[in-house]
């Protein structure tokens, strides 16, 4: 398998027993990576190889076949936890989605891993997996629809890599901002634009929900919910807003801390989920409603507080 081989076509146009020795491939690099990487990560020689072998695995990732992505996500997930571990204070039990352990600063192993880890944030926010909260998705036939039965394979999916690409965040803040930026940037002006790649990226920002400090967190969801908006804004047919529509409400649901300390923001956000409620497309009304009812419970004391510059509590002007 020669290193310029883009393997996903090789894979999927390839015969059986190509597709076999990919599979086979697979294992065998996880399997002896899981077991052996320390003995590979002392001598430039033996790094060289390593670096080698993480590209060939980052390439089966994008193989479109479940089986092998699991193989591979199963990997990446103990990879970055063992990375994350080597470059913190605090034990991985003590390690959660909210406040956790700041890494110390670079280490030669860190560098090591720079590059492939870059390319493996790439990877996570290009395949992840669909959250609980959205209900707004894509049949068979290519309509947007109500999600009607919940998929438990997805969602165990999606909490795997939502924990692989908190731990990347941890490991590298600035890197996981840009590379998710650059991808939203080529949303809005249409190089990648399609549902499927809005959708992945939408739920892997709103899965590091948490895991940056938050000055730099507000800066980023600033530039993300305006990015999502404009894109709303400018996009025709009734599918394509509600696909949008469905990825602003998960980004927003995902971060009650902001929702919290930008009271004007959290204002427009409630009136656009207002808006969403006499939407009457399949699914956007129902997850308004489930979206509005999550910021309500975690930002309730800002809706029955007078805000500064409010002739009144939000909730009054709510009921009315």
């Amino acid at each position: 398998l020669p290193r310029g081989v883009h393997i996903p076509d090789a894979y999927s146009n390839g015969s059986s027993d190509d597709q076999e020795f990919i599979q086979n491939l697979a294992l065998f690099l996880t399997g002896f990576f899981k077991n052996h990487i320390t003995a590979l990560e002392p001598t430039p020689e033996h790094q060289a190889a390593l670096l080698i072998g993480l590209e060939y695995l980052l390439g089966i990732s994008y193989v479109e076949d479940t089986e092998v992505f699991k193989v591979c996500l199963d990997y990446w997930n103990h990879l970055v936890c063992d990375l994350f571990q080597s470059e913190c204070n605090t034990e991985p039990q003590s390690f959660g989605f909210r406040g956790m352990g700041a890494p110390q600063p670079s280490s030669t192993r860190k560098e090591l891993y720079s590059v492939p880890m870059s390319k493996l944030r790439l990877l996570m926010v290009s395949r992840m997996a669909k959250p609980e909260e959205v209900i707004v998705v894509e049949d068979e036939n290519g309509n947007i629809v109500r999600e009607t039965m919940k998929d438990s394979d997805v969602l165990a999916q999606y909490k795997q890599m939502r924990e692989t690409l908190v731990y990347l965040a941890h490991l590298d803040h600035n890197d996981t901002q840009s590379q998710m930026l650059e991808k939203l940037a080529l949303q809005l002006n249409g190089e990648e634009y399609s549902w499927a790649t809005l959708n992945s990226l939408c739920w892997g920002i709103g899965s590091i929900s948490g895991s940056m400090m938050e000055e730099m967190e507000n800066k980023f969801l600033v530039t993300v919910i305006r990015d999502l908006l404009n894109l709303c804004e400018f996009t025709r047919g009734k599918d394509h807003k509600a696909i949008i529509a469905s990825n602003i409400m998960y980004v927003v649901g995902q971060y009650p801390r902001f929702l919290r300390a930008h009271w004007k923001f959290l204002k427009t956000v409630v009136n656009k989920l207002f808006e969403f409620m006499h939407e009457v497309h399949p699914g956007v009304q129902d997850m308004a409603c489930d979206t509005f009812l999550k910021i309500a419970r975690k930002c309730k004391r800002k809706f029955v507080i007078q805000q500064l510059h409010e002739a009144e509590p939000f909730v009054c002007e709510l009921l009315r």
